[in-house]
């Protein structure tokens, strides 16, 4: 089917792969924008109210994200064994018992248990998992099931942020976890136990078609299958260190470089339209495009992006900046998981994705913290000068990859 030029047909899906895609879909807003994301909603009321420094507030964040990154390997080999129905739904509890510890604490310990919790459910709730859920359920549909399901991930922050802002004004922020917990129970829960696939999935070549997020080269194999995961893993790391750090500080950047409140609010939550808008495209018209060719373009949309702040920070400049700097967190969240899968192929998808994803996580752990001190020592410009130049530097690796394998 074709609209003015456009293949709506790359927005369809096999039946038996569209229930999986949608149902993630719906869990991903949810368990995202519930989790990942709540820092930059709940961190300045729950400084206020307890006073614990700023440190101590975002160091307990850190600390799931370092705990995560342990077992994202394991979660994504259980999943390659048998599937995602079981390890997404234990994740959905894992989430709402986090986000009730968070409400329930009055001591810092027990805000530190609630997210090292919080660490534990978003390796099993989140996209990783998500990503090997799809690619064991739906092998010959593996590269555009990703990219589908990544729209839907795009409005967790769009839908969440303001969301979050107007629960803590209106019930408080121990009131507005407890919320945020009970849709991780009665969205999340039942639709990753009842309509995820069951049990195993079925190994390859048993019937289903050949996988065309596979056809082209040969999985890379030796010493250039070593550099590429080298290389990729340290450029998703450091774009992960820039995304993590705007993601809990770029509301407060904005508002201390001039813009009000409700306009950073409304600024920052436009990076996911970014996000959405870019997926969108990749699907109707890039979806051909080579992995590391998808890479350099997801990953130096970033440094782009903060060329309009180098004129002011207004209004306008804050929305293009967020607005590319989602797109660019769009595309490479889809560079993420179909780059593995075109150069290292779709067996043992989970376990590689998960050892990839692990510095990727160390680096969202520390992420918020040094931005933190950097902005304290040198202000909130500086601090943005700096992620630009950590995103610069991500892609000047994947360059110097493709650069290499293209003479290999």
């Amino acid at each position: 089917m074709r609209a003015y030029g456009i293949d709506l047909g790359r927005l369809a899906l096999p039946s038996s792969v569209r229930v999986a895609v949608h149902t993630l879909g719906v869990t991903q807003i949810v368990s995202w924008g519930t989790t990942f994301y709540a820092p930059a909603v709940f961190s300045a009321p729950i400084i206020a109210e307890t006073g614990w420094s700023k440190t101590e507030v975002y160091g307990a964040f850190s600390a799931s994200l370092v705990l995560g990154a342990l077992l994202a390997r394991r979660v994504g080999q259980f999943i390659d064994e048998r599937g995602g129905r079981l390890a997404m739904g234990c994740g959905s509890i894992l989430c709402a018992v986090g986000l009730l510890g968070l409400a329930a604490a009055h001591s810092y310990v027990v805000y530190l248990g609630a997210w090292i919790v919080l660490g534990i459910a978003m390796r099993l709730a989140l996209y990783e998992a998500a990503f090997a859920t799809l690619t064991a359920a739906a092998r010959h549909e593996a590269r555009r099931a990703i990219s589908v399901l990544t729209l839907y991930g795009g409005f967790a922050s769009s839908v969440f942020w303001p969301i979050g802002f107007w629960l803590v004004g209106a019930v408080g922020w121990r009131m507005a976890l407890v919320v945020f917990a009970t849709l991780n129970l009665v969205i999340c829960l039942p639709l990753h136990l009842f309509l995820l696939p069951r049990g195993k999935p079925d190994a390859p070549g048993s019937g289903a078609p050949r996988a065309s997020a596979a056809e082209g080269p040969a999985p890379l194999e030796g010493r250039e299958r070593t550099l590429a995961f080298v290389l990729l893993s340290a450029a998703f790391a450091l774009f992960t260190f820039m995304s993590s750090a705007l993601s809990a500080h770029l509301i407060d950047a904005l508002v201390a470089l001039g813009l009000t409140g409700p306009t950073a609010v409304g600024a920052a939550s436009l990076r996911g339209v970014g996000q959405v808008a870019a997926r969108l495209w990749e699907i109707l018209f890039a979806a051909r495009l080579g992995p590391l060719t998808l890479c350099i373009l997801s990953l130096g949309l970033s440094p782009l992006a903060f060329l309009p702040l180098a004129a002011g920070v207004s209004t306008f400049t804050a929305t293009a900046f967020t607005l590319l700097q989602g797109a660019g967190n769009g595309l490479a969240t889809i560079a993420r998981g179909v780059a593995p899968l075109l150069l290292f192929g779709p067996h043992g998808y989970g376990a590689l994705t998960g050892a990839m994803a692990a510095p990727s996580l160390v680096a969202a752990a520390f992420a918020p913290a040094v931005h933190a001190a950097i902005v304290d020592l040198a202000g909130n410009r500086v601090g943005l000068l700096v992620e630009a130049g950590i995103a610069a530097l991500g892609v000047l690796l994947v360059v110097v990859l493709a650069i290499r394998l293209r003479r290999a």
